[in-house]
């Protein structure tokens, strides 16, 4: 009866700004200029080198077929994950301070998102997303320590920063973040940077890690409309105190193009090489898993755009997906397909309306939708394909 409750009092809450965003066409330019002394607020009271950007996500999901109670968490989702009830996805504070030798990032989190995809061993985690401090020794040089966000990825964590609101099943099992160091080089046109890093990971899928881990980062950047990036991820995943090792080597190519300014398409593949080795036995298991995605986003008018996005995730070994599903196939896959509305009231504020589809193509593998509660007693069964609405709206200034 709580949760009813609560739930009610959120959606009041959250749903008059919905409706506030919708209809602020006429309004657009207000919004743009009180964002804009925002800006001017910070850069008149704020010490020199250092900004602050506040961000804020909000969002409703609705599953379309059956009856998923409210409360429940989408498989797979990396935003947005509750459905049926209007939430928080995540309220963000990130401070950047850069001077000319020294620079240094923290990033705050809270909301549904930085809860669900932190690990359970590392509850430090949970309102942090990155917390570094770098310094350069010549021009373009910088290496940086501590608590670093993964490069990984065409998709951010942020929504505010991609296509879609929510994540592809591909971006879901990428690498995330590192307790480490990360050494890089910019070309002086700043079209390339190099870099390469060590450390520890704390990821949703594996937990903690004290294994030590490393990857490279490769960016080319020939202009502001066109970015390719290739990062990988190498090392012992597997968790603390195991009796096997689980060696991986996580690789991901991305690009990004502005053929126009009213067009963004993007572009992704991962593949992973997985090796698992006994302790106590001769013993070892390959595998492998590939993922991809292909969106596009065109503004047909200036502040409003249409989006598509269609993926596939290949994980026949089962090396990320274990045994989260119901079924039994020797050769797991997910397709997907989205598409959406986005209306942009001011330049750092938008209201997305979307829809998307997840499939196995198989009514035999079921990942999705199951739910079993004890009390009271219910059982939701599984399903091979899952359908979805979802309402989100956020700003950053």
């Amino acid at each position: 009866m709580k949760k009813k409750v609560y739930s009610q009092i959120i959606r009041l809450l959250l749903f008059p700004l919905i409706l506030m965003l919708i209809n602020l066409p006429c309004r657009s330019q207000a919004l743009d200029s009180l964002l804009s002394k925002a800006e001017q607020w910070k850069l008149k009271h704020l010490m020199k080198g250092l900004s602050l950007d506040v961000y804020m996500d909000a969002y409703y999901v609705g599953n379309i077929g059956g009856t998923i109670p409210t409360s429940h968490t989408y498989e797979f989702q990396t935003n947005s994950p509750f459905i049926n009830e209007a939430r928080v996805n995540m309220f963000d504070v990130t401070m950047n301070y850069n001077n000319s030798w020294a620079r240094m990032t923290a990033d705050f989190r809270i909301g549904d998102q930085p809860l669900l995809l932190s690990s359970s061993t590392a509850q430090w985690t949970n309102y942090l997303t990155q917390a570094s401090l770098g310094f350069t020794f010549g021009k373009g040089v910088w290496i940086d320590f501590g608590y670093l966000d993964s490069p990984m990825g065409v998709e951010s964590s942020m929504p505010i920063n991609n296509i879609f609101s929510t994540c592809t099943v591909g971006t879901y099992f990428e690498p995330t973040s590192d307790l480490g160091a990360f050494l890089s080089y910019t070309t002086p046109d700043e079209s390339w940077c190099l870099g390469g890093w060590a450390g520890n990971a704390f990821t949703l899928p594996d937990g903690k890690n004290i294994h030590p881990q490393y990857g490279l980062v490769i960016d080319f950047n020939p202009s502001d409309a066109f970015t390719l990036s290739f990062n990988n991820n190498l090392g012992n995943t597997a968790k603390s105190g195991a009796k096997y090792y689980k060696y991986l080597a996580f690789n991901n190519l991305y690009t990004q193009w502005n053929p126009m300014p009213k067009l963004t398409l993007i572009g992704q593949v991962d593949m992973a090489f997985q090796k698992v080795e006994s302790k106590s036995k001769d013993s070892a298991r390959l595998g492998t898993m590939t993922s991809g995605l292909l969106g596009a986003k065109f503004y047909f008018l200036p502040k409003f755009a249409f989006a598509m996005r269609a993926e596939v995730f290949y994980d026949p070994k089962e090396i990320f997906i274990g045994s989260k599903y119901t079924g039994k196939t020797s050769d797991f896959v997910i397709f997907g397909a989205s598409a959406g509305l986005e209306f942009n009231p001011g330049k750092n504020a938008y209201f997305r309306v979307q829809y998307n589809f997840l499939s196995t193509g198989d009514p035999g593998v079921k990942p999705f939708n199951e739910v079993v509660s004890t009390s009271p007693d219910y059982h939701y069964y599984a399903d091979y394909e899952r359908q979805c609405y979802s309402l989100t709206t956020g700003f950053r200034f």
